[in-house]
């Protein structure tokens, strides 16, 4: 996976998170610089956010063992430099899975209530836009074309888990709850495009200049409604039950016992 980011420029959560989440937040990012030292193609948090988020909507709980390949490209034995920068990034994601949960688990009205979802997404336009055009020029060296979009990295982090878990995602039955499934998951693929409207608003820096569109920012917070969808569909369905197989032998087929004979005629006789 490729670094999706301009180059030295890491994401401020103190504006937007509390100490407790800032503090987590700083603590992952810290264990990814360091594994992305080894490894260049490591993924920013965003992306790994979204992978969680998948997760906490998954309808079966998935192990680190499961999960931490789809992240790294890697088996863990190969990212982790040491046991303890190991167990340094599994409490920090699971105390971000923790705050996660509560947020979905919270009987919000609003998006603007402080217990609503609220990832760990960057407008890294809106930071280039606000640099000084030196530090712009230096931060975007060797990259072509523009930073991603708003939550375009945390919706890619998403849907990987749904792609790369298809059957736990495939939709059940019921054609209400199938027609919800996807209806949710559409509005997070939207993020995947790139933003193309006229930029109105700058979210890394409420001063600095225009650089997300209206549209955007209505899509994420349609997208953020979606995964509440998604986890209440999750909770409502619970885990695949793989369906029942009998192991009952029918009067027409081959006996068990290895004769050739049908089962009728030989130890069903």
């Amino acid at each position: 996976m490729t670094d999706p980011t301009p180059a030295n420029d890491a994401a401020d959560h103190d504006a937007d998170f509390d100490d407790a989440t800032s503090a987590t937040l700083d603590t992952l990012e810290d264990v990814l610089d360091a594994v992305r030292a080894r490894h260049p193609g490591t993924p920013q948090w965003e992306f790994c956010e979204g992978v969680l988020t998948a997760l906490l909507c998954t309808r079966r709980t998935m192990g680190e063992d499961e999960w931490l390949p789809l992240v790294f490209g890697r088996a863990a034995s190969e990212v982790f430099a040491t046991p303890a920068e190991r167990t340094q990034f599994s409490m920090g994601w699971l105390a971000r899975e923790s705050q996660l949960r509560a947020a979905l688990d919270a009987d919000v009205e609003s998006l603007d209530d402080e217990r609503a979802l609220s990832p760990a997404v960057m407008d890294w336009r809106g930071l280039l836009a606000s640099l000084p055009e030196a530090d712009r020029a230096e931060a975007t060296e060797g990259q072509d074309g523009l930073p991603p979009a708003l939550a375009q990295v945390w919706a890619s982090g998403f849907l990987a888990v749904v792609d790369h878990w298809a059957d736990d995602w495939a939709p059940p039955r019921d054609k209400e709850i199938a027609e919800m499934l996807d209806d949710a998951l559409s509005c997070i693929e939207d993020l995947t495009a790139d933003d193309t409207g006229a930029p109105v608003l700058n979210l890394y820096d409420p001063n600095g200049p225009p650089s997300v569109s209206q549209a955007r920012f209505d899509a994420f917070g349609e997208a953020l409604w979606a995964v509440y969808d998604l986890h209440d569909i999750a909770r409502t369905l619970g885990p695949r039950v793989a369906p029942a197989v009998s192991d009952k032998v029918g009067r027409n087929d081959p006996c068990p016992c290895g004769s050739g004979k049908k089962y009728k005629k030989c130890c069903g006789a």
